[in-house]
Protein backbone atom coordinates (compact mmCIF):
# COMPACT_ATOMS: atom_id res chain seq x y z
CA UNK A 1 0.00 0.00 0.00
CA UNK A 2 0.91 2.90 -1.27
CA UNK A 3 1.81 6.36 1.45
CA UNK A 4 -0.35 9.16 0.93
CA UNK A 5 1.23 12.34 1.06
CA UNK A 6 0.24 15.50 2.39
CA UNK A 7 -0.40 17.58 -0.75
CA UNK A 8 -3.77 18.13 -0.42
CA UNK A 9 -4.45 20.94 -2.64
CA UNK A 10 -0.86 21.40 -4.10
CA UNK A 11 -3.04 22.32 -7.41
CA UNK A 12 -5.01 25.32 -7.67
CA UNK A 13 -6.23 24.90 -11.28
CA UNK A 14 -8.03 22.83 -14.12
CA UNK A 15 -7.40 19.37 -14.31
CA UNK A 16 -5.04 19.34 -17.16
CA UNK A 17 -2.45 20.86 -14.77
CA UNK A 18 -2.28 17.55 -13.34
CA UNK A 19 -1.16 16.08 -16.36
CA UNK A 20 2.00 18.52 -16.37
CA UNK A 21 2.83 17.49 -12.94
CA UNK A 22 1.92 14.30 -11.86
CA UNK A 23 1.86 13.25 -8.54
CA UNK A 24 5.07 10.12 -7.35
CA UNK A 25 3.99 7.69 -4.87
CA UNK A 26 5.41 8.26 -1.57
CA UNK A 27 5.99 4.39 -0.34
CA UNK A 28 8.02 2.04 -2.49
CA UNK A 29 5.85 -1.21 -2.82
CA UNK A 30 7.17 -4.32 -0.30
CA UNK A 31 8.39 -7.32 -2.10
CA UNK A 32 8.50 -10.76 -1.14
CA UNK A 33 12.53 -10.62 -1.81
CA UNK A 34 12.76 -7.47 0.70
CA UNK A 35 13.81 -8.12 4.11
CA UNK A 36 15.46 -6.96 6.68
CA UNK A 37 17.25 -9.26 9.58
CA UNK A 38 19.13 -9.60 12.46
CA UNK A 39 22.79 -10.54 13.15
CA UNK A 40 24.28 -11.74 15.87
CA UNK A 41 27.20 -9.68 15.78
CA UNK A 42 26.12 -5.31 15.77
CA UNK A 43 29.69 -4.08 15.58
CA UNK A 44 33.59 -4.97 16.28
CA UNK A 45 36.49 -3.23 17.34
CA UNK A 46 38.61 -2.19 14.24
CA UNK A 47 42.85 -2.76 14.88
CA UNK A 48 45.15 -0.46 13.10
CA UNK A 49 48.69 -3.12 12.29
CA UNK A 50 48.57 -5.80 14.25
CA UNK A 51 46.99 -4.30 18.05
CA UNK A 52 45.65 -0.19 17.85
CA UNK A 53 42.53 0.01 18.45
CA UNK A 54 41.19 3.08 16.48
CA UNK A 55 37.42 2.86 16.53
CA UNK A 56 34.51 0.64 15.48
CA UNK A 57 32.08 -0.61 12.67
CA UNK A 58 29.10 -1.57 13.22
CA UNK A 59 26.86 -3.76 11.11
CA UNK A 60 23.38 -3.53 10.67
CA UNK A 61 20.57 -5.41 8.38
CA UNK A 62 18.27 -2.71 7.05
CA UNK A 63 15.65 -2.91 4.73
CA UNK A 64 17.55 -2.13 1.53
CA UNK A 65 20.40 -4.83 2.47
CA UNK A 66 23.45 -4.75 5.10
CA UNK A 67 24.35 -1.13 6.52
CA UNK A 68 27.77 -0.70 7.37
CA UNK A 69 29.15 2.22 9.68
CA UNK A 70 32.47 3.13 10.01
CA UNK A 71 33.42 5.15 13.13
CA UNK A 72 37.01 6.09 13.65
CA UNK A 73 38.68 7.72 16.59
CA UNK A 74 39.96 11.02 17.16
CA UNK A 75 42.71 11.73 15.64
CA UNK A 76 42.25 8.74 12.77
CA UNK A 77 41.46 9.58 9.75
CA UNK A 78 41.01 7.27 6.62
CA UNK A 79 43.71 7.91 3.99
CA UNK A 80 43.43 9.84 1.05
CA UNK A 81 44.04 7.22 -1.70
CA UNK A 82 42.33 5.56 -4.24
CA UNK A 83 40.28 2.93 -2.92
CA UNK A 84 40.56 3.13 0.92
CA UNK A 85 38.27 0.89 1.61
CA UNK A 86 38.21 -2.67 0.29
CA UNK A 87 35.24 -4.78 2.00
CA UNK A 88 35.13 -8.83 0.72
CA UNK A 89 32.70 -11.19 1.76
CA UNK A 90 32.87 -14.98 2.50
CA UNK A 91 31.24 -18.08 3.40
CA UNK A 92 32.40 -19.81 6.67
CA UNK A 93 34.07 -22.86 4.41
CA UNK A 94 36.44 -20.68 2.54
CA UNK A 95 39.71 -19.40 3.55
CA UNK A 96 40.08 -17.37 6.70
CA UNK A 97 43.52 -16.08 4.94
CA UNK A 98 43.65 -12.00 4.54
CA UNK A 99 44.55 -12.57 0.65
CA UNK A 100 45.35 -9.71 -1.32
CA UNK A 101 42.82 -6.59 -0.96
CA UNK A 102 43.01 -5.08 -3.96
CA UNK A 103 41.37 -8.79 -5.45
CA UNK A 104 38.26 -7.84 -2.37
CA UNK A 105 35.55 -7.51 -4.60
CA UNK A 106 33.81 -4.58 -3.12
CA UNK A 107 36.18 -1.38 -2.98
CA UNK A 108 35.19 2.54 -2.80
CA UNK A 109 36.24 5.83 -1.32
CA UNK A 110 35.43 7.73 1.38
CA UNK A 111 37.56 10.52 3.58
CA UNK A 112 34.02 11.16 5.77
CA UNK A 113 33.81 10.10 9.45
CA UNK A 114 31.82 8.13 9.90
CA UNK A 115 31.37 6.18 7.01
CA UNK A 116 28.43 4.74 5.73
CA UNK A 117 27.88 2.32 3.34
CA UNK A 118 25.08 0.02 1.98
CA UNK A 119 25.91 -3.55 0.41
CA UNK A 120 21.83 -4.00 -0.69
CA UNK A 121 20.94 -7.69 -0.54
CA UNK A 122 21.16 -8.74 -4.22
CA UNK A 123 24.74 -7.52 -3.98
CA UNK A 124 25.86 -9.35 -1.07
CA UNK A 125 24.11 -12.67 -1.95
CA UNK A 126 25.92 -12.52 -5.46
CA UNK A 127 29.23 -11.73 -3.40
CA UNK A 128 28.65 -14.55 -1.37
CA UNK A 129 27.49 -17.00 -4.19
CA UNK A 130 24.55 -17.59 -2.97
CA UNK A 131 20.59 -16.81 -3.42
CA UNK A 132 18.99 -14.25 -1.55
CA UNK A 133 16.61 -16.41 -0.12
CA UNK A 134 19.96 -18.55 1.39
CA UNK A 135 21.28 -15.32 2.94
CA UNK A 136 18.19 -14.42 4.35
CA UNK A 137 17.31 -17.97 6.10
CA UNK A 138 17.80 -18.02 9.48
CA UNK A 139 21.24 -19.39 10.83
CA UNK A 140 23.14 -18.68 7.81
CA UNK A 141 26.43 -16.96 8.58
CA UNK A 142 29.50 -15.55 6.43
CA UNK A 143 32.70 -13.39 7.23
CA UNK A 144 33.41 -10.02 6.31
CA UNK A 145 37.20 -8.93 5.71
CA UNK A 146 37.00 -5.17 6.35
CA UNK A 147 40.48 -3.45 4.77
CA UNK A 148 40.64 -0.13 5.46
CA UNK A 149 43.45 2.64 4.96
CA UNK A 150 44.13 4.76 7.63
CA UNK A 151 46.15 7.63 8.74
CA UNK A 152 47.51 7.04 12.73
CA UNK A 153 49.43 9.04 14.65
CA UNK A 154 50.60 10.96 11.29
CA UNK A 155 51.55 7.27 9.74
CA UNK A 156 49.82 5.59 6.80
CA UNK A 157 48.28 1.56 8.67
CA UNK A 158 46.05 -0.51 7.16
CA UNK A 159 43.39 -1.99 9.52
CA UNK A 160 41.04 -4.36 9.89
CA UNK A 161 37.99 -5.18 12.30
CA UNK A 162 37.25 -8.40 14.49
CA UNK A 163 39.08 -11.01 16.77
CA UNK A 164 42.62 -12.44 15.15
CA UNK A 165 41.62 -15.61 13.42
CA UNK A 166 43.15 -19.13 13.95
CA UNK A 167 46.75 -19.78 12.42
CA UNK A 168 47.74 -16.45 11.59
CA UNK A 169 47.51 -14.44 14.45
CA UNK A 170 46.80 -10.78 12.75
CA UNK A 171 43.97 -12.04 10.43
CA UNK A 172 41.28 -10.11 11.58
CA UNK A 173 37.66 -10.70 10.46
CA UNK A 174 33.82 -10.40 11.42
CA UNK A 175 31.47 -13.09 11.58
CA UNK A 176 27.93 -11.99 10.85
CA UNK A 177 24.99 -14.76 11.77
CA UNK A 178 21.54 -14.01 10.01
CA UNK A 179 18.11 -14.63 12.12
CA UNK A 180 14.95 -13.44 12.42
CA UNK A 181 14.66 -12.41 9.05
CA UNK A 182 10.99 -10.53 8.47
CA UNK A 183 9.60 -8.22 6.26
CA UNK A 184 10.31 -4.65 6.46
CA UNK A 185 7.90 -2.07 6.92
CA UNK A 186 7.08 0.51 4.39
CA UNK A 187 9.73 2.43 2.69
CA UNK A 188 8.90 5.92 2.59
CA UNK A 189 10.17 7.93 -0.58
CA UNK A 190 9.91 11.87 -0.98
CA UNK A 191 9.55 13.61 -3.98
CA UNK A 192 12.28 16.45 -5.19
CA UNK A 193 12.22 18.86 -7.98
CA UNK A 194 15.02 20.66 -9.54
CA UNK A 195 15.63 24.73 -9.57
CA UNK A 196 14.45 24.55 -13.10
CA UNK A 197 10.93 22.95 -12.41
CA UNK A 198 10.25 25.46 -9.27
CA UNK A 199 11.23 28.38 -11.51
CA UNK A 200 8.79 27.58 -14.16
CA UNK A 201 6.33 26.55 -11.78
CA UNK A 202 5.97 29.64 -10.13
CA UNK A 203 6.17 32.00 -13.76
CA UNK A 204 3.22 29.73 -14.81
CA UNK A 205 1.49 30.44 -11.19
CA UNK A 206 0.41 26.99 -10.67
CA UNK A 207 1.26 25.84 -7.31
CA UNK A 208 -0.04 26.71 -3.78
CA UNK A 209 0.76 24.91 -0.46
CA UNK A 210 -1.69 23.50 1.90
CA UNK A 211 0.65 24.10 5.05
CA UNK A 212 4.49 25.60 6.08
CA UNK A 213 4.36 28.13 3.47
CA UNK A 214 6.54 30.21 4.68
CA UNK A 215 10.16 30.15 3.24
CA UNK A 216 12.97 31.91 5.16
CA UNK A 217 16.07 33.07 2.35
CA UNK A 218 18.93 35.37 4.05
CA UNK A 219 16.31 36.35 6.88
CA UNK A 220 13.51 37.34 3.93
CA UNK A 221 10.28 35.71 4.64
CA UNK A 222 8.35 34.55 1.40
CA UNK A 223 5.14 33.52 1.90
CA UNK A 224 4.53 30.99 -1.26
CA UNK A 225 0.51 30.69 -0.92
CA UNK A 226 0.22 33.91 -2.46
CA UNK A 227 0.98 34.89 -6.02
CA UNK A 228 3.44 37.67 -4.90
CA UNK A 229 5.86 35.77 -2.50
CA UNK A 230 5.72 33.04 -5.27
CA UNK A 231 6.91 35.84 -7.78
CA UNK A 232 9.53 36.47 -5.57
CA UNK A 233 11.02 33.52 -5.42
CA UNK A 234 10.97 32.83 -9.04
CA UNK A 235 13.00 36.36 -9.55
CA UNK A 236 15.43 34.81 -7.22
CA UNK A 237 15.96 31.74 -9.26
CA UNK A 238 16.09 32.82 -12.43
CA UNK A 239 19.37 33.28 -13.41
CA UNK A 240 21.20 35.93 -15.29
CA UNK A 241 25.00 36.09 -16.54
CA UNK A 242 25.78 39.40 -15.15
CA UNK A 243 24.40 39.28 -11.84
CA UNK A 244 25.30 35.14 -11.24
CA UNK A 245 27.51 35.09 -7.90
CA UNK A 246 28.37 32.19 -5.99
CA UNK A 247 25.67 33.30 -3.44
CA UNK A 248 23.27 33.69 -6.46
CA UNK A 249 23.48 29.89 -7.07
CA UNK A 250 23.59 28.60 -3.47
CA UNK A 251 20.29 30.48 -2.82
CA UNK A 252 18.63 28.96 -5.68
CA UNK A 253 19.06 25.84 -4.77
CA UNK A 254 18.75 26.42 -1.26
CA UNK A 255 15.15 27.40 -2.32
CA UNK A 256 14.47 24.61 -4.37
CA UNK A 257 15.60 22.03 -1.51
CA UNK A 258 13.30 24.16 1.10
CA UNK A 259 10.20 23.74 -1.03
CA UNK A 260 10.97 20.67 -1.41
CA UNK A 261 11.16 19.68 2.44
CA UNK A 262 7.88 21.89 2.78
CA UNK A 263 6.10 19.66 0.43
CA UNK A 264 7.04 16.72 2.10
CA UNK A 265 6.38 15.18 5.44
CA UNK A 266 8.48 16.80 8.53
CA UNK A 267 10.06 13.62 8.56
CA UNK A 268 12.38 14.30 5.60
CA UNK A 269 14.48 16.49 7.88
CA UNK A 270 16.22 13.22 9.75
CA UNK A 271 16.94 11.53 6.49
CA UNK A 272 20.23 10.61 6.13
CA UNK A 273 21.48 11.25 2.64
CA UNK A 274 23.15 8.33 1.30
CA UNK A 275 24.39 8.55 -2.19
CA UNK A 276 21.61 5.61 -4.07
CA UNK A 277 24.85 4.76 -6.83
CA UNK A 278 27.52 4.17 -3.95
CA UNK A 279 25.70 3.76 -0.40
CA UNK A 280 28.48 6.15 0.67
CA UNK A 281 27.21 8.19 3.65
CA UNK A 282 27.63 12.09 3.13
CA UNK A 283 27.22 12.26 7.05
CA UNK A 284 24.69 14.50 6.58
CA UNK A 285 20.85 14.92 7.58
CA UNK A 286 18.47 17.03 5.19
CA UNK A 287 18.28 19.21 7.86
CA UNK A 288 21.65 19.81 8.36
CA UNK A 289 22.31 19.77 4.90
CA UNK A 290 20.04 23.21 4.64
CA UNK A 291 21.30 24.71 7.86
CA UNK A 292 24.98 24.10 6.43
CA UNK A 293 23.62 25.70 3.41
CA UNK A 294 22.76 28.73 5.43
CA UNK A 295 26.05 29.08 7.61
CA UNK A 296 28.07 29.10 4.51
CA UNK A 297 25.44 31.93 3.28
CA UNK A 298 26.09 33.60 6.19
CA UNK A 299 29.70 33.85 6.21
CA UNK A 300 30.28 34.59 2.65
CA UNK A 301 32.74 31.20 2.87
CA UNK A 302 33.00 31.18 -0.99
CA UNK A 303 34.45 27.60 -1.10
CA UNK A 304 31.69 26.59 1.13
CA UNK A 305 29.00 27.69 -1.02
CA UNK A 306 30.14 25.60 -3.80
CA UNK A 307 30.66 22.47 -1.64
CA UNK A 308 26.86 23.02 -0.52
CA UNK A 309 25.80 24.11 -3.96
CA UNK A 310 26.96 20.46 -5.32
CA UNK A 311 24.80 18.84 -2.40
CA UNK A 312 21.83 20.91 -2.76
CA UNK A 313 21.81 20.54 -6.91
CA UNK A 314 22.57 16.52 -6.47
CA UNK A 315 19.68 16.73 -3.19
CA UNK A 316 17.40 18.39 -5.70
CA UNK A 317 17.91 15.98 -8.69
CA UNK A 318 17.04 13.15 -6.32
CA UNK A 319 20.63 11.75 -6.16
CA UNK A 320 20.06 10.67 -2.54
CA UNK A 321 18.39 7.03 -1.58
CA UNK A 322 14.79 7.40 -0.74
CA UNK A 323 14.32 10.71 -2.82
CA UNK A 324 12.35 10.51 -5.87
CA UNK A 325 12.93 12.89 -9.09
CA UNK A 326 10.58 12.97 -12.50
Amino acid sequence: MKRHRKWLSWFVILAFVLSLLPMKGNVAEATGGTQWCVSTTSDSTIYAGQNIPIGVVDFEFVAEGLKIVIDLNDGVTLADVPENIKIDFRLTSESLERGSPGAYEFKTKSLVDPTHLLIPYASLASYLGVNESVLKSDGFQFNVFLHLDTIVNGETETAYPGNPGTGNPWVRYVTLTVEDCTPPPPEVDYGVYTIGFWKNIFNYEKVSFEYGSIVYIQGIAYDVSTLEGQKALSALMTSSPKSMTEEKRLIMQLTAAKINVLLNDPSFLSLELVYKDSGVSTSLTVGELLSGAEVALANKNIDQMKYYQKLLDQFNNGYFVNTLHD
